[in-house]
């Protein structure tokens, strides 16, 4: 086709311009389209908020639709599926045999001791989440009761903090170490979960419970798991730092358990001892840490863009905004001195003050329009150079775990309390070859439990917007 065959713009375009402006047109539109969107802090909000309420339903039929099949939605997915006691671990096993093999050691002098893989998703796990993966396998297959599955999936966990060609400052768990204790248990491996219990005291002297039990030649007949929180949430903490693009990205990490006191009975009134783990803080300081000592160049390019970018916008908005409030206090003055000059002159008290009054409201309207538009501006360049709510993780993990130990049956529902709330009934989901084991989850946050009722969570959250506390 010819340039005298395209059409004319209404305006003069030639037939080459106009072919160059289509082509334009639909690199932006395969551009906008190219990729998919990542997903942010606000959209798990609704998942989070029922996920607080122990409604554990709701937070899965919350979950965001984004990123599908990625290894963050599938694993968060996966363990709020596994509190229902529904071990719907294909997608994640396929995920797992996909990257098992694309772990790699870092041995450079920033980042000696790490772990990391890149997934097919351009995510890289942090050390916990790939830990933490196999146990979820694991417990996945004991629900099942495939434990000879159960047991290797264990096992990979245990080789990659046990992984012994890493220089000293590994990662290793004490919390990780309990819960692959709990499904060695399970397994019918009691030396296994023995050596998981000795290696968690070894990380953390406090857990004496823990080395009393790793002590006991036979296994109890119950051990109980009751997982807490929400999973923490990251912020911005643009602390000092040598590079200050660097400082500007640092993010730190807010926790919601409360790490109550817990109580727990079965049906028949029997107490059951919970010892509290340590909680998972250190998880997500080693993430960050390990994050910027892979992708430090890659980091600090994004956020001087972002901080360029941004720091521009709100730099014309200040001025624009800076001149029209100059504007209006110079007009003001003028405008009302001279009302009051010419009152002044003619002898009218009334019109002299109606111009000093004028001027006044002027003067001040311009002022607060300088100071709202630097506030304003400020916040919108706060928010867009802020990384925390674009920070990418998996959510919805535990904080900390709650370990009980039974030496006789005990007799399903479990109820738990915390704290001064009344006491809920779990559904159980045990399992085990020769040690009973059953796996909770309890979210022990505030204002978490509507009254025994899940269902009643509606009327709970409308009795916390009235101010009505427990």
């Amino acid at each position: 086709m010819q340039d005298e065959d395209w059409p004319q713009g209404k305006q003069g375009m030639n037939g080459s311009s106009y072919h160059i402006a289509l082509m334009a047109v639909a690199w932006l539109l395969l551009s906008a389209c190219s990729g998919p969107t990542l997903l942010t802090r606000h959209d798990y909000e609704p998942s989070r908020q029922a996920l607080s309420n122990a409604d554990i339903k709701r937070a899965i039929d919350d979950l965001p639709r984004g990123e599908k099949g990625g290894f963050i939605t599938t694993m968060e997915r996966t363990y709020l599926e596994l509190l229902q006691g529904r071990p719907s671990i294909e997608p994640l096993a396929a995920l797992a045999a996909k990257i098992d093999d694309l772990v790699h050691y870092q041995v450079s002098r920033e980042a000696r001791s790490f772990f990391y893989l890149k997934t097919p998703d351009d995510y890289y796990p942090g050390e916990h989440e790939i830990v933490w993966m196999h146990l979820m396998l694991s417990w996945g297959y004991a629900l099942r009761s495939e434990y000879e599955k159960s047991c290797v999936e264990i096992r990979i966990a245990d080789s990659l903090l046990d992984y012994t060609r890493r220089p000293a400052g590994r990662f290793d768990d004490p919390m990780l170490r309990l819960m692959a204790a709990a499904l060695w248990a399970a397994c019918g491996d009691w030396e296994e979960s023995r050596v998981d219990l000795r290696a968690a005291v070894k990380l953390d002297s406090s857990l004496k419970w823990a080395k009393q039990l790793a002590e006991i030649a036979d296994p109890p007949a119950e051990l109980v798991v009751v997982l807490a929180g929400t999973g923490p949430e990251p912020y911005w903490d643009p602390t000092f730092d040598p590079s200050l693009l660097r400082a500007g990205r640092n993010v730190a990490f807010k926790f919601s358990g409360q790490k109550s006191q817990l109580v727990m009975t079965d049906r028949d009134g029997l107490h059951i001892a919970a010892s509290l783990s340590p909680d998972v803080r250190p998880w997500y300081e080693r993430h960050f840490q390990r994050n910027n000592a892979i992708e430090d160049l890659i980091q600090d390019s994004h956020f001087g863009k972002d901080i360029t970018t941004e720091g521009a916008i709100a730099g014309l908005k200040i001025g624009g905004t800076g001149l029209l409030g100059v504007g209006l206090v110079g007009g003001s003055i003028v405008v009302g001195g001279g009302i009051a000059y010419a009152g002044l002159e003619a002898g009218n008290g009334d019109l002299f003050f109606v111009g000093l009054f004028l001027g006044g409201v002027g003067v001040k309207c311009g002022m607060e329009m300088i100071a709202d538009g630097i506030a304003d501006s400020a916040n919108t360049f706060n928010e867009e150079v802020d990384p925390s709510p674009r920070y990418r993780m998996v959510r919805f993990l535990p904080e900390y775990l709650w370990f009980g130990v039974n030496d006789a049956p005990l007799s399903p529902p479990l109820a738990v309390r915390g704290g001064n709330e009344a006491a809920y009934k779990l559904p159980t989901q045990s399992f085990g070859k020769s040690v009973r084991v059953t796996i909770l989850y309890y979210p022990d946050v505030q204002y978490s439990w509507p009254n025994n009722n899940v269902s009643q969570h509606n009327n709970f959250v409308d009795c916390v917007k009235l101010g009505m506390k427990r």
